[in-house]
């Protein structure tokens, strides 16, 4: 059995722990919380204000040597996903929220406004998008809006793109002008 890894990013709100959940049972696959990856290997150093910082080649390092053997699917969920190696990941998959309903799922998980409008910036500018182009090429990474969908429906996009019915090249969501008129 080959070894399929599929990297699920985005910022916090858009969906990304509901859509791998699913996305890994649909593919019978394992999944792996990069989150609980980095605190369990202790792949951050803290920050004078208490942040955790990642360091990113750590995290790629350790990454490989864990998942050099492994046989099967691995969906990897987190908001780093799409900077794990490159000659490893088979697809990276970036879900995008429309920045007012982000900011509206953030405020329910009761972000400081800092935070709030970081992350809605964040998306609004494409910022783990094109991270992810960078790194990985346009044609690894898939943008999916979940604006509208349930996380069923997400999935089911995907699958469509996985069989090659379907695609989801990086670019066409953009809410930059409007956000930024709103603001």
């Amino acid at each position: 059995m080959t070894r399929l890894i599929i990297a699920v990013s985005g910022t916090p709100g858009t969906g990304k722990s509901t859509f791998s959940k699913i996305l890994a049972e649909k593919l019978r696959a394992k999944l792996l919380s990069l989150n609980d990856f980095i605190e369990e290997n202790k792949i951050y150093t803290l920050a004078p204000d208490g942040t955790k910082v990642v360091d990113i080649e750590k995290l790629r390092r350790c990454f490989a040597r864990e998942s050099r053997n492994l046989r099967g699917t691995l969906v990897v969920e987190g908001l780093m996903a799409h900077l794990l190696p490159k000659r490893m990941v088979n697809h990276v998959v970036v879900l995008r929220t429309h920045p007012r309903v982000l900011e509206l799922r953030l405020k329910d998980r009761n972000y400081s406004e800092a935070k709030l409008r970081e992350n809605v910036e964040a998306e609004a500018l494409d910022i783990i998008l094109w991270e992810a182009v960078e790194y990985h090429g346009i044609d690894k990474v898939h943008e999916i809006d979940t604006t509208n969908l349930t996380p069923d429906e997400a999935v089911k996009q995907f699958l469509l793109i996985l069989e090659g019915k379907a695609t989801a090249r990086p670019g066409k969501v953009d809410w930059l002008e409007e956000h930024f008129k709103a603001n």
